[in-house]
């Protein structure tokens, strides 16, 4: 029926038409590793503090060794990011913040989304651990509605530069100063 010469071809065609067939509908993304859960004996990579005694938004980022840093802040962690020193480190495989849409603000649990993939809110009137901070959210209908109370505006991931970071840092470490100062006079 088919000779050698066809055949073979015609094989070795089937067979390289099947492995790229497979290929494409094979998976290429890498599968996330799981938050790990916050503990009450959890601290903050770039701080220390403990991330279960205080407001707002929590974050963590995950690296390939299975390297866990939290923070007790999202600043911190845009913060961790944007500095020169740790970006060398490598790339994270998994970076998460806490949706804030149906979590307590004053004792946030848990509900961690991918952070490449929330809305943050940036300049409302809710303090987090370190003062200003991003409230981080899964949809953006969820941070129009804080928006609405709170006052702010809508950021993506990736349109938050270091002069954001910069800028809102500067201003949580200010109103912590004046706070400090205030504590001070109150002591005498």
């Amino acid at each position: 029926m088919f000779s050698k010469k066809v055949f073979f071809p015609v094989l070795i065609f089937m067979f390289l038409s099947l492995s790229i067939f497979l290929a494409g509908c094979s998976s290429n993304k890498t599968r996330l590793p799981l938050p790990r859960k916050v503990l009450s004996s959890t601290t903050s990579q770039l701080c220390g503090m403990f991330l279960k005694q205080y407001p707002g938004p929590e974050a963590q980022m995950i690296y390939k060794n299975g390297r866990t840093y939290f923070f007790c802040d999202t600043v911190e962690l845009f913060q961790w990011m944007h500095l020169k020193d740790i970006a060398d480190r490598g790339v994270p495989l998994a970076i998460y913040v806490q949706d804030m849409t149906n979590n307590s603000w004053n004792h946030p649990e848990d509900h961690f989304i991918n952070a490449k993939k929330a809305y943050y809110v940036i300049g409302s009137k809710r303090m987090g651990c370190m003062g200003v901070t991003f409230a981080s959210f899964s949809s953006k209908e969820a941070a129009n509605k804080f928006i609405v109370k709170f006052g702010g505006k809508v950021y993506k991931f990736n349109e938050i530069t270091g002069k954001i970071v910069n800028k809102t840092a500067n201003s949580a470490n200010m109103k912590t100063m004046k706070m400090k100062k205030m504590k001070f006079k109150n002591l005498g």
